[in-house]
């Protein structure tokens, strides 16, 4: 309705203008309605080739467009005047909801690119309440301006109940003032609710209405657990509904846009029904045993703590320690609740080091009241600065100007569209009157760096990235160094420059010590997105888990989201699903949490490959074309995870899509093409291409050239499965798969050496290796992983599920699991055996 509206008021002025009007405001008709449509949009371009008279031509629901009407809006977008033509100009307004639901529509939607682009939020509580007063003729009593409250700003919501509400006799106007009499959701609502739970899946349908009657926000495991599914089964069917706009996750738990809607498809259930489900919801908190929660210390709550966690004050052992044993103790993956947050000016310290390691803009514009907190803060550490640094750069301005200058221009930088901030970048740097080594000279320059990077210029990206490097100096303040060096070093990890990458973190990582505070958080987990990239699976999951300690511990919610993205990789190469879906929701609820978070492209990443392990490969296929389409078209990913193309072609052959899996090839080989200094690029085009056209040379070099251990062992796979199956080459199939396997055991991806054995056992390869020395050990004390270990220590401690999972950052579900595990490898049925295995040494 919001658009709508807007294209009704752009029709009046266009009409007070003098335009002629073109209308298609509901073009969702197919059959002889589209068709008749679609002669009409012909006609009009036609005529308007030859009209001297200026024309506006409105198409709305673009995203409803039918089949028979979408070539001749094409031709809308790509009109243009006949040359020597005196006619007049063609102005078009086009209406669409972002989350387009399929391949064509965005593919329709792209023919408009280089158009204006305006987008439509949802409405304040004072507009909200301005339009119904517009409507009713009154302003709305505290009463009723509630109940508009619960239509979340919007527009056609709140149209639909302030008219069911005057239609039904439940408001009263008297003296300019509108008193509601009754608070029941009017029929207009229900029927709207109704027409969006439609348009779901059966799926998603169901999880809607469940969510919808036991309350206004639910963790996603308890209505999973009462619709007897999986986290990771229920990820496409929560995606459709949060894609849908009916759900949003602004934090740990999920909770329905618009109240309103809630309630209306709570009533459209039977009383019996929602009482029934309620009580299901009560006895699943009773048990404590199938909810996800964000642990408190990942939310920037600024509480102080209640003390030490239980375990770690003084006289208590290590966490992690075995019993007897020499080895350092094991991390402990999470700490206690969140102390106070540094004092001083803290938002510069999460959303400075948030923008110089972001390869994205924000996904809209900094609050007003964050923004005036930002300026206060910069201008405190700049001023402190060059005081401390004397008289540096002070033939240039006065300290007051001069750090009002750098303030205003840093702040400037904080944009929400890419053109928009490299453009505001460059100006910046092009103008700039001070010294290069000044914080907003330096800013600028590491910005203009990640955005290049992110958009596929990879040879500019790393020369302004090396500039900002060099161009360090007195006067730039310590807290901008550490994370100039870690923005550098991640994109020379990204093009396999390991070694280099791993130096420069060393240093940052030592700068950022002197800083203190959540600063010392973001040059491990920087080093364990190099880690998981040169497939060092156990030290990327250590780094990693300890940033997010010392992140939780000290305000560094911004890098969290980034962390267990780390995490999500790393357990779903072990094949541990459960772990590597609670970090998927822990990841959404701590970019939720923070309002310093940048977008990334690894979470769509780790959630996408989540999603798909239980749903095949023809739902996947789909995904990718609706919920995941941006990946199949992001440079980013396709240089910071060196399998990505091929694993994408991977799936879509599985799918039978060869449209897909070309698209897929066509896009890396582009970008290979447009980088053509950074091999690893070419190397991964080639290992996609060899999948399509079934080349096992290309397979067998792309084995022998990836930098990365594990798109090398992918490749090996890759060569070996296509082998195997080929009479004449079985044995040299059975070679490179044992050599795939060698290789995924040398990393330690269990997840890779079940799907080979899978392969293998399904095709009678024989693949089986000797027993060698080294192997890793699959029963006894040494085949659990660090995480089995500290969760089998907490219960021999005697604790329970829920407590050890408050403890080690996972869901009891997930300890569930683990500790199954634990019971498999030591041979043992029992928590008392686990305890008892403990105490005799292990």
């Amino acid at each position: 309705m919001g658009t709508t509206r807007v294209l009704l008021e752009s029709q009046r002025a266009a009409e007070q203008l003098g335009y002629t009007i073109s209308s298609f405001l509901n073009p969702a008709a197919g059959g002889t309605a589209g068709r008749h449509e679609a002669a009409s949009l012909r006609a009009v371009l036609a005529s308007a080739a030859q009209s001297p008279k200026p024309r506006l031509v409105v198409v709305d629901n673009l995203h409803d467009v039918p089949d028979e009407l979408t070539e001749a809006v094409a031709s809308l977008a790509r009109y243009k005047a006949p040359p020597n033509s005196r006619s007049a100009p063609l102005v078009r307004v086009i209406g669409l909801r972002t989350g387009l639901q399929s391949q064509a529509m965005r593919r329709l939607s792209s023919e408009f690119t280089g158009c204006h682009r305006i987008e439509l939020g949802r409405l304040s509580d004072a507009t909200s309440t301005e339009l119904a007063a517009a409507i009713l003729g009154g302003a709305p009593d505290p009463r009723l301006a509630a109940v508009i409250a619960g239509a979340g700003g919007n527009p056609l919501l709140i149209v639909e109940l302030v008219h069911g509400l005057r239609e039904e006799g439940s408001v009263e106007i008297s003296h300019n003032r509108v008193r509601l009499l009754d608070e029941r959701v009017p029929r207009r609502v229900r029927d709207l609710a109704q027409h969006w739970l439609d348009s779901l899946s059966d799926k998603a349908r169901q999880l809607v209405q469940v969510a919808a009657a036991v309350g206004g926000s639910f963790m996603v495991a308890e209505v999973a657990s009462m619709l007897r599914e999986t986290t990771a089964s229920m990820l496409p069917a929560l995606n459709e509904a949060i894609d849908s706009g009916l759900l949003i996750c602004p934090g740990e738990q999920l909770l329905f846009q618009h109240e309103l809607v809630r309630r209306s498809i709570a009533d459209s259930l039977p009383s019996a029904v929602r009482q029934a489900l309620r009580q299901d919801m009560s006895a699943l908190s009773r048990q404590h045993c199938l909810q996800v929660p964000m642990p408190p210390e990942f939310l920037i709550t600024g509480r102080p703590a209640a003390g030490p966690p239980p375990g770690t004050g003084p006289g208590s052992p290590p966490p992690g320690s075995v019993p007897g044993s020499t080895s350092a103790p094991l991390p402990v993956p999470v700490p206690g609740p969140l102390p106070v947050p540094p004092a001083g000016p803290g938002v510069v310290h999460r959303l400075l080091p948030a923008l110089l390691m972001a390869r994205s803009t924000r996904a809209e514009p900094l609050p007003l009241g964050l923004t005036e907190e930002l300026r206060t803060g910069l201008t405190a550490v700049l001023q402190g600065h060059y005081r401390d640094a004397g008289p540096v750069g002070t033939a240039y301005a006065p300290l007051s100007e001069r750090t009002e200058r750098i303030t205003r221009n840093t702040v400037s930088l904080f944009a929400d569209s890419v053109q928009r901030t490299t453009t505001r970048a460059r100006a910046l740097l092009a103008a700039h009157p001070g010294r290069p080594d000044e914080a907003d000279a330096v800013t600028a320059t590491v910005v203009v760096s990640n955005l290049e990077w992110a958009v596929g210029n990879l040879t500019e990206g790393l020369a302004w990235g090396r500039r900002a490097v060099e161009s360090l100096g007195p006067a730039t303040p310590p807290l901008w160094s550490p994370y100039v060096k870690l923005a550098l070093a991640t994109k020379l990890s990204d093009t396999g420059r390991f070694k280099e990458a791993e130096e420069l973190i060393d240093t940052a990582r030592a700068e950022a010590e002197v800083l203190g505070g959540p600063h010392r958080a973001t040059p491990l987990i920087a080093r364990a997105m190099v880690l998981l990239q040169s497939s060092r699976l156990q030290e990327a999951q250590d780094s990693a888990q300890t940033g997010l300690e010392i992140a939780a511990r000290s305000g560094g919610g911004w890098v969290v989201p980034v962390g267990q993205a780390v995490l999500i990789l790393v357990a779903l190469r072990r094949g541990d699903l459960a772990s590597a879906a609670d970090y998927v929701w822990r990841c959404r609820a701590a970019v939720g949490a923070d309002s310093t978070v940048f977008p990334s492209i690894h979470f769509d990443w780790g959630e996408c490959l989540v999603a798909t392990v239980q749903l095949g490969p023809q739902r996947t296929a789909e995904l990718l074309t609706t919920t995941y389409a941006h990946l199949l078209s992001s440079p980013q990913l396709f240089v910071e995870e060196a399998a990505a193309a091929a694993w994408l072609v991977r799936l879509a052959l599985a799918a039978d899509d060869m449209p897909l899996a070309a698209t897929v090839v066509t896009a890396a080989e582009r970008f290979a093409a447009a980088n053509a200094e950074h091999p690893t690029l070419a190397v991964a085009a080639l290992h996609a291409r060899g999948l399509l056209e079934r080349d096992s040379e290309a397979l067998r070099r792309a084995a022998r050239e990836h930098v990365s251990p594990c798109a090398g062992a992918l490749a090996e796979e890759d060569l070996g499965m296509l082998l195997s199956v080929q009479e004449e080459n079985g044995a040299l199939g059975s070679a490179a798969l044992r050599s795939a396997l060698a290789r995924f055991e040398q990393i330690g991806s269990q997840g890779d050496i079940e799907r080979i054995r899978a392969f293998t056992e399904a095709h009678g390869t024989p693949v089986a290796n000797p027993p060698r020395q080294g192997r890793a050990a699959t029963a006894g004390w040494e085949a659990l992983s660090k995480t089995e270990r500290s969760i089998a220590l907490l219960v021999s401690e005697g604790l329970t599920n829920r407590q050890v999972a408050r403890r080690v950052g996972l869901s009891p579900h997930t300890v569930n699991y683990h500790l199954r595990a634990i019971f498999r490898k030591l041979g043992i049925s029992s928590r008392v055996e686990v305890a008892r295995h403990i105490t005799h040494g292990a």
